[in-house]
């Protein structure tokens, strides 16, 4: 079991993950310089699709996303469901692991192949899962005090560089370009649905932590995209790989501290590596729960291979990556996040309703 404060901070690791590397230039190209508000709507659709999956779990307490299938569609049915979930979160793990290594080969080691790290990272979470959750959220908690104070600070020390014309004129983007940019609610926030998995082990309940949550990483984000363009400015910031990573190199703090954009990489290597925990261990306790095998570890072995191979055929550039999520991954998320948990939903009242009457005719 973990607690509620653990689970909290896990929802919010998990949601700024790749975030950080992935969506900032992104963001700043659709929204102009009112792209800070995009995370606050964004994270106030999670916020409703959260309270969604919550209706769904309360029906099955004690039980998991893929175990709720089984209780409510029977075994074949119910099993294909679960497999296509431990899919969705091998697709998602894929898609982490590529975008971890074309970050290190494009800032910090251009000549180590992929592989490399893919496979580097997957042994180190698989033995992280395969010691339990209570691993996983003492671990977060121990380590997100130290990716906290160093990333703000950073920040705030860069603010010697700051204009505030660069956010000039306030609120002039397009509200309209903004709310049409529904990726965002694919990426991160429906991948969100991971944490489910966790919520029979959080002790008192998981929603209000998950909820939190959910707010305050969408405020760190609205936070951070704020920093970023009153720093780069608009054009800049548009163009940039990687933003953040931008503005710390430019941090002047003397000979004291010579490669602090280094603690930086570090900082936004440790928050992938905790999205890659959920999702590892989303994909073998789907696994575990579904099939029951007696050892897991050749289910771990069986996983890196897997995931590792996906990572490198996943997409063949930033590109295309970019380009896939602009035009899919709302609509691909949404018939794991909303259309199956809608149809779980109806059959639960289905199932509930005409229960009631038969036992009361039976009466």
């Amino acid at each position: 079991m973990i607690s509620r404060f653990q689970f909290y901070l896990l929802t919010i690791n998990y949601i700024l993950g790749t975030t950080l590397f992935v969506l900032i230039q992104r963001l700043v190209k659709q929204g102009g310089q009112d792209a800070w508000l995009m995370p606050l709507w964004a994270g106030s659709f999670g916020v409703l699709v959260g309270l969604f999956w919550i209706l769904l779990l309360r029906y099955y307490p004690g039980r998991s996303l893929v175990q709720i299938p089984l209780d409510a569609w029977g075994r074949p049915l119910g099993t294909f469901v679960s497999v296509l979930y431990f899919l969705f979160f091998c697709i998602l793990a894929g898609w982490i692991l590529r975008n971890l290594s074309d970050f290190m080969n494009g800032t910090i080691m251009p000549e180590t192949p992929k592989s490399v790290f893919h496979v580097m990272f997957l042994l180190v979470a698989c033995y992280t899962v395969a010691q339990g959750v209570e691993t996983v959220g003492r671990l977060n908690q121990v380590i997100t005090p130290f990716l906290f104070f160093p990333f703000w600070l950073v920040l705030l020390l860069a603010t010697v560089n700051w204009d505030w014309e660069r956010l000039q004129p306030v609120f002039h983007s397009d509200l309209g370009a903004i709310l049409q940019y529904h990726s965002f609610l694919g990426f991160p926030y429906m991948e969100t649905i991971a944490l489910t998995m966790l919520f029979p082990l959080v002790k008192q309940g998981a929603g209000r932590p998950f909820l939190l949550g959910l707010l305050t990483a969408s405020v760190s984000l609205s936070m951070t995209l704020f920093m970023v363009i009153g720093l780069l400015g608009l054009e800049r910031a548009s163009r940039l790989t990687f933003p953040v990573y931008t503005v710390v190199q430019e941090v002047s703090i003397g000979e004291v501290i010579v490669n602090i954009h280094s603690i930086i990489s570090v900082i936004l290597l440790i928050l992938i590596f905790i999205k890659l925990l959920v999702l590892v261990y989303g994909a073998s306790e789907t696994l575990r729960q579904v099939f029951r095998p007696k050892t897991r570890w050749p289910h771990f072995l069986a996983l890196t291979i897997l995931l590792s191979a996906m990572a490198l055929s996943i997409y063949e550039n930033p590109i295309q990556n970019g380009e896939w999520d602009e035009k899919y991954t709302f609509i691909y998320d949404s018939f794991f996040v909303l259309l199956i948990p809608f149809l779980l939903l109806v059959t639960t009242w289905i199932k509930r309703t005409f229960g009631k009457r038969i036992k009361r005719r039976m009466s």
